[in-house]
């Protein structure tokens, strides 16, 4: 089993975190049933001329450990592969995620380690003008009984 790390970037708030940009394509959809282990501070590696204080490296990530892929669907080429039983999946918490809701990410930050969830996380690449990257925003998150 390989650790699978999604790191969300960070926005500026609002309603759904911050929109989506009107360029953003729909790569990858997950649902999974997975364990909250808990926060887990990843700091600066100190890999370029602004770390460890201007950079924003470190970061805060919510780890789940994966019991059951529920829902995968692939877009195209691009688009996460599925996330297996046993995986790790990482919520970036630093900050306030693009396209998600508002009531995802305090639901995420009320859970306790322990807590089984249903999440389900959107892969997408957006363009913000001449920058385009991937983000991952969790679209939904379910508390569920064991």
């Amino acid at each position: 089993m390989r650790p699978i790390l999604f790191l969300l970037v960070a926005a500026a708030t609002g309603l759904t975190a911050a929109p989506l940009p009107p360029k953003a394509d729909l790569l990858a959809e997950n649902t999974v049933i997975a364990r909250y282990e808990g926060v887990h501070e990843r700091p600066c590696h100190f890999r370029t001329a602004l770390c460890p204080d201007r950079c924003g490296h470190a970061t805060r990530v919510a780890l789940f450990r994966v019991c059951k892929n529920e829902h995968h669907a692939k877009h195209n080429e691009y688009g996460d592969d599925a996330i297996c039983s046993g995986e790790q999946l990482a919520v970036d918490t630093k900050g306030d995620p693009i396209g998600q809701p508002a009531e995802v990410t305090e639901a995420l930050r009320n859970l306790k380690p322990g807590d089984m969830v249903r999440l389900t996380q959107k892969h997408y690449y957006v363009s913000h003008g001449n920058v385009m990257e991937p983000v991952r925003p969790v679209t939904g998150v379910e508390k569920v009984k064991p």
